[in-house]
């Protein structure tokens, strides 16, 4: 009954701990290809909205087996994955969540797939919006 006591928080440790799915070391070699379009820590990429820094991994994985197996049609990513084992796919996406989010983001674009929320623009000064009605507390 004591060794169980003592089994189980330690369990659940271990199930808690985050397991990440790739080498971001070995990613990083790998990903020799893919910087060109899709850039690295020090290179954007040659095109901007193909940024992968800072994505999350899983999301990546899946979405490069997909042109790995043709589920989602693109020529070049088709031929660039075919050969690409799975885990190969996971270290690579592994590196590019590690590297962090580019240094620079315009503020006209959003980077093809980025999933995050987007602030709600302000409303200027002098719009309809802005000069709806306030209520008045009455005396």
């Amino acid at each position: 009954m004591k060794a169980l006591s003592i089994a189980l928080p330690v369990l659940a440790l271990v199930a808690a701990t985050p397991v990440l799915a790739g080498d971001a070391a070995a990613g990083k070699q790998k990903a020799a290809a893919c910087v060109i379009c899709h850039g690295s820590e020090n290179f954007g990429g040659i095109f901007y909205t193909l940024q992968l820094a800072g994505r999350n991994a899983d999301k990546l994985a899946i979405k490069t087996n997909k042109y790995k197996t043709f589920k989602v049609l693109h020529p070049v990513m088709n031929m660039a994955t075919f050969l690409y084992s799975e885990k190969e796919i996971e270290d690579v996406s592994a590196y590019y969540q590690s590297i962090g989010k580019p240094f620079f983001t315009s503020p006209l674009f959003t980077i093809k797939g980025d999933d995050e929320a987007k602030p709600a623009a302000a409303v200027a000064p002098g719009t309809p919006a802005a000069a709806a009605p306030v209520a008045v507390a009455a005396k």
